[in-house]
């Protein structure tokens, strides 16, 4: 990292994973009782994880386009995600921060990729 960069997008998509792996160890049934629900949170997690690897290698510096990709991918997950609790009157905190969380490692990249 060079001095007087920031790389937001690192704690966020730590954040993204640590929420993520908590929200399934706290419900070990839910690969019985909603499989595929258990598998979009795996797969959720899985990118989650590979964005905060990809922003720790990079550091500061420039994103590729392929973790600006993720950082979308992510965000718009999380839009998705927040969409189908606010339609089923679901909604907890827990949506609204996986949203937030994404938005800030998407801006954080395309901040970062311009320059």
């Amino acid at each position: 990292m060079t001095p007087g960069s920031t790389n937001l997008a690192f704690p966020a998509a730590v954040a993204g994973s640590a929420d993520t792996a908590v929200f399934l160890l706290r419900r070990p049934g839910l690969f019985r009782s909603a499989p595929g629900r258990a598998v979009g949170s795996v797969a959720f997690l899985a990118m989650w994880i590979t964005l905060a690897t990809r922003t720790a290698h990079e550091g500061g510096g420039k994103p590729t386009p392929a973790t600006v990709a993720l950082s979308g991918a992510a965000f718009a997950g999380s839009v998705a995600m927040l969409a189908i609790h606010l339609r089923n009157r679901v909604a907890t905190p827990r949506v609204f921060l996986g949203t937030a969380l994404g938005g800030v490692a998407l801006a954080d990249c395309i901040r970062r990729a311009q320059r």
